[in-house]
């Protein structure tokens, strides 16, 4: 009689502790995120329980469970709506529900469509211009200052770019008011996990619920605003009047909702590899000298143009290596949408995966020499996207990830230019525990681009994920 293998598996795992349960297991897992993936997988192996024989939450790590997990978005959910429906203010279910992280099926299908022409490569390469003026107005701050804290100032420089590609707005008052409205939400949404959901007055919940109604009045009023501008180009106004060939066209509820998505993708993200990327070429002073020649022999000083940047291969290479050695999101999750099979290991209806793009970018059967940074790899190394993917893969793959590309590359091109920037000494580099951002900031000093490269010694963990020398 045949039996069946994969359900009598036991998933292997750390033990829970008695009470605490698999919470603490995950609590000291993302606590270091960057450390303990790699610690959990080097011991239990490619399909880890967070508790020992615990099938609901689970770890699965390498590009062949990647791949499972990202091309059967019918099997696999993404997004985190099952944390979200928790949320009982309709308010904050329209501004974090109805967009493409947390949508499945055929709505996910429907909307990237309609989404997809704000993105394509000829509407992308209109954004061009107002991501070098901005970049410029910031190089021209510079000029009398002696030091920045470069990861506050590559986060203001993407607000304001995402700002005024995504809203088409230019008054710097507004594009900071609005940014500073973005962050208090943002920060007000992290004390929700921890405090009880009561709206009176004092309370985080009731804090949170008055900035999620202020975003949603200022995003409502710009929504009709752009209903009435037939010639505007940014990215908004190409979502309001996207439609499809029955003349489906997104809701007020869904442009709400993708267009804060947007946002918080668009300038979040982005600004923590800038950060890293500027840091990575800094303490490689060869590699730093060779992009500024090769920049040097390209763009002659000048601003780069969208064409020009095709031609730009080192450049390239130093920014897929940075998102490779630290990806903007370095675990993320799906949701099994019924009993199946992972690795060999029976999982139910309902489980949590985690996979992580950080530790399959450390894999050393991918990459030779995984810890360190060496973009020069790219001239012939070819990955699928499930080998490589800082913006995921599949059909849930980030919608934004060519604008991207390009804001970082007008960025790192025009800075490395004007600019030698070199960290403070001893400054403690390293990501905060379950994210890319750097955890304590990015102290840099300036200088006019005078070629005098040289590394700086620095304390952090970032020792522990990228190796100098």
């Amino acid at each position: 009689m045949a039996t069946n293998t994969v359900s009598q598996k036991t998933l292997p795992g750390p033990f829970a502790l008695p009470l605490l349960g698999r919470g603490a297991n995950m609590a000291k897992v993302f606590v270091d995120v960057w450390t303990n993936t790699s610690r959990l997988h080097d011991t239990y192996g490619d399909v880890v329980a967070l508790a020992q024989g615990d099938p609901t939450y689970v770890f699965a790590f390498g590009p062949a469970l990647n791949f499972q997990l990202l091309s059967q978005p019918a099997l696999f959910l993404g997004g985190k709506e099952k944390i979200m429906k928790g949320m009982k203010d309709p308010i904050l279910r329209r501004l974090f529900l109805p967009n493409l992280l947390n949508m499945n099926g055929e709505r996910h299908k429907q909307q990237r469509h309609l989404m997809l022409p704000a993105f394509h490569a000829r509407q992308i390469g209109r954004y061009h211009d107002d991501m070098a003026a901005l970049t410029q107005r910031m190089l021209e701050r510079w000029q009398s200052l002696s030091q920045v804290e470069l990861y506050a100032e590559m986060k203001r420089l993407t607000q304001r770019i995402t700002v005024k590609t995504l809203l088409g707005l230019d008054d710097e008052r507004v594009i900071d008011q609005i940014g500073t409205l973005f962050q208090q939400l943002m920060a007000s949404m992290e004390w929700l996990m921890f405090t009880p959901s009561i709206d009176v007055p004092g309370m985080p919940y009731h804090r949170t619920l008055k900035l999620a109604r202020q975003w949603e009045s200022f995003l409502h009023a710009l929504i009709a605003q752009k209903r009435q501008e037939a010639e505007a180009t940014d990215v908004l106004a190409a979502l309001v009047q996207a439609h499809d060939e029955d003349g489906t066209r997104l809701t007020d509820d869904e442009l709400f909702s993708q267009t804060f998505f947007l946002y918080a993708a668009g300038h979040v993200t982005t600004s923590t590899t800038l950060s890293w990327t500027i840091f990575l070429l800094h303490q490689h002073p060869r590699i730093h000298a060779d992009l500024l020649a090769e920049l040097d022999g390209t763009l002659h000083g000048e601003v780069p143009t969208f064409a020009s940047l095709q031609h730009l291969s080192l450049l390239d290479g130093v920014i897929k290596e940075s998102l490779r050695l630290l990806p903007p999101t370095p675990t993320s999750m799906r949701t099994t949408a019924m009993p199946c099979e992972l690795g060999g290991f029976a999982l139910p209806k309902g489980a949590t995966i985690f996979y992580s793009p950080f530790l399959t970018h450390r894999l050393p059967e991918l990459y030779e020499e995984p810890d360190r940074f060496l973009p020069q790899r790219w001239e012939t190394l070819s990955r699928t996207p499930y080998e490589y993917l800082p913006f995921a893969a599949g059909p849930h793959r980030c919608i934004a990830a060519e604008f991207a590309l390009l804001e970082i590359k007008v960025v790192v091109a025009m800075l490395i230019q004007q600019y030698r920037l070199a960290v403070v000494p001893n400054a403690r580099i390293e990501p905060k525990g379950s994210e890319t951002a750097p955890a304590h900031g990015m102290p840099m000093r300036i200088f006019p681009q005078d070629r005098r490269f040289e590394r700086v010694p620095v304390r952090g963990n970032i020792h522990r994920l990228v190796e100098f020398g």
